[in-house]
């Protein structure tokens, strides 16, 4: 739990649970967290399941964390990759109520910290003169070593190579990563106003496979000339690490531990060169 007061700001969040039993573990920890992101967190669980035991077993865990949470089952799916495009009936009528300045939607497995939170309202003012955003990190932690390896990107970003913004000359570079997908999106309300807006709220529209764009948002609108997308993530420029408040954990760990796979392997060290 954070020892610091919540943001001030009223945050809607919008999660895409695909109900499987063993992923409760990742669902509670969300779940367990949410409270320290906002001063106020209003949650959906956007979820396949029309089992009324099941769907009561997805609200126990927000009784038990004292959550304003509520179901969107949606009708007429189709295809289970569709659900994460759900979510955006529930977006769209959040997004009414003025009241709600920010808006999170993420997968069910990666756990935002309330620090990231305080990154991106942070980061998201330095940013606002050069068109670009703050981005997050995903990571997987290898408890055999207890380091921290980055989930997308499999080799290091060759800086010499990458546009960089350095903002008010201070020690923070902010850089475009190869791999652009998050698979979040956190959003104020300009932005997603200019999210629902556009194409980018179109499952027709974007580069990446069904599932990966419902979480786009604004990566490939409004881009700014000489960046790869609109997103950025911040590095100490005199060291080259990752400002670690950008980091999100994805919860399964699992790419790191399977040698077939090509993603988590590159060290966090070694994410710039």
């Amino acid at each position: 739990m954070s020892n610091t007061s919540p943001p001030a700001i009223k945050l809607a969040v919008c999660v895409t649970f695909h109900f499987v039993r063993d992923r409760f573990q990742y669902l509670e920890a969300l779940c367990k967290n949410f409270s320290n992101l906002a001063r106020e967190v209003d949650v959906t669980i956007v979820t396949n399941t029309v089992d009324s035991e099941e769907q009561k077993a997805i609200l126990r865990i927000g009784d038990q964390y004292g959550l304003n949470l509520s179901l969107f089952v949606p009708t007429g799916l189709g295809h289970p990759y569709l659900l994460p495009w759900s979510h955006f009936p529930v977006m769209r009528e959040k997004f009414l109520d003025p009241a709600f300045t920010h808006f999170l939607y993420q997968e069910d497995d990666m756990l935002v910290r309330q620090e990231t939170v305080i990154y991106l309202l942070e980061a998201r003012e330095l940013l606002r003169a050069a068109g670009l955003l703050p981005a997050i990190v995903r990571v997987e932690k290898n408890s055999r070593n207890g380091e921290w390896y980055v989930t997308d990107e499999i080799k290091p970003v060759e800086l010499a190579q990458r546009s960089m913004v350095r903002v008010e000359g201070g020690p923070i570079g902010f850089v475009n990563l190869f791999v652009c997908y998050q698979a979040m999106y956190f959003l104020d309300r300009e932005c997603m106003a200019r999210h629902l807006s556009g194409d980018s709220s179109s499952p027709n529209a974007g580069m990446w496979h069904i599932r990966e764009r419902a979480s786009q948002a604004l990566t490939f609108v409004d881009v700014p000339e000489g960046f790869r997308c609109r997103y950025v993530v911040p590095m100490d420029i005199a060291t080259k690490r990752l400002d670690e408040r950008c980091m999100v954990h994805h919860l399964p760990n699992n790419y790191v531990f399977d040698p077939k796979s090509l993603f988590a392997k590159l060290w966090l060290g070694d994410l710039f060169e």
